[in-house]
């Protein structure tokens, strides 16, 4: 499964929230969830945890983290950088949560008013506003923070981005975990274990999922197919086919026939409404 690199271009942000990323991703942020109402689960590092309303989620600096949604979801969503509070960088960069975590009967009760309320000043562009959220967000680590375990980071988090980085940087060249491991000054076979044990996947079955997720785009452009086995990074159409029927369960064709009916199926639905 691809995962997604986030560069953030702000320190801090808080916003309300009606669904969560499905998309695994990755970022040298935290991550807070607070849900009000509805229910899930988040992925952190490749385990599972449940998600019940007033439950609230912490991931640190560059843990692989994705959510799945039961029912429609509302709460609140904040991302911040581990320098953001020169006291606490230091455990936020070397430790990770055991369980990440906290239930409803754990937490404060008015962390979901608290949210709102950073919420609302980060809306401005005021000074003193940012100040008073970066106070409540403050507060509340200072809260919750003592009602968690850690654990020594397992010092491979930094190994795992840069890999990440290079490979959705690269995916389309030819990219065999000879030529990453010489790119990366890396052991070919650390750089495999890291794929197999910490993100449960081979290396060469993440990268022709990035190249698949790329023929897909392509394919909605109407280039040819040859084009874009070769535009994708595979080596031969039959390989990009092999592939593509691999991730996709149906061939690169087929996935256009399909793709372009639903395009007609959907102008005809809009020209039904308009007509009515």
């Amino acid at each position: 499964m691809p995962y997604e690199i986030e560069n953030r271009k702000w320190d801090f942000t808080a916003i309300p929230i009606h669904n969560l990323l499905p998309m695994p991703h990755i970022h040298p942020h935290l991550e807070l969830i607070y849900l009000e109402k509805g229910s899930g689960a988040a992925v952190l590092d490749h385990r599972e945890y449940v998600l019940e309303a007033g439950d609230l989620f912490l991931s640190f600096p560059n843990q692989i983290h994705f959510y799945h949604v039961k029912d429609p979801v509302e709460g609140y969503m904040t991302i911040f950088a581990p320098t953001l509070f020169g006291d606490l960088k230091e455990v936020f960069q070397t430790k990770i949560p055991v369980c990440p975590v906290l239930h409803k009967d754990q937490i404060p009760s008015d962390t979901g008013k608290r949210l709102e309320k950073m919420c609302e000043k980060l809306k401005t562009d005021l000074s003193y506003d940012k100040i008073g959220a970066k106070g409540w967000l403050l507060t509340l680590l200072g809260e919750i923070l003592p009602l968690m375990a850690f654990e020594e980071n397992p010092g491979d988090q930094d190994t795992i981005k840069n890999i990440l980085k290079f490979c959705m940087e690269n995916y389309t060249e030819p990219l065999s975990l000879q030529s990453l491991s010489k790119a990366l000054n890396l052991n070919p076979y650390y750089i495999s274990h890291i794929f197999s044990e910490r993100m449960h996947i081979s290396y060469k079955d993440f990268i022709n999922n990035l190249r698949v997720e790329h023929a897909c785009e392509l394919l909605e452009k109407g280039s040819s197919i040859t084009y874009i086995a070769y535009a994708s990074g595979f080596s031969s159409v039959r390989t990009f086919n092999r592939a593509f029927l691999k991730y996709r369960n149906l061939s690169p064709r087929d996935y256009r026939k399909q793709l372009l009916s639903s395009q007609a199926c959907m102008k005809t639905g809009k020209l039904g409404t308009s007509i009515e």
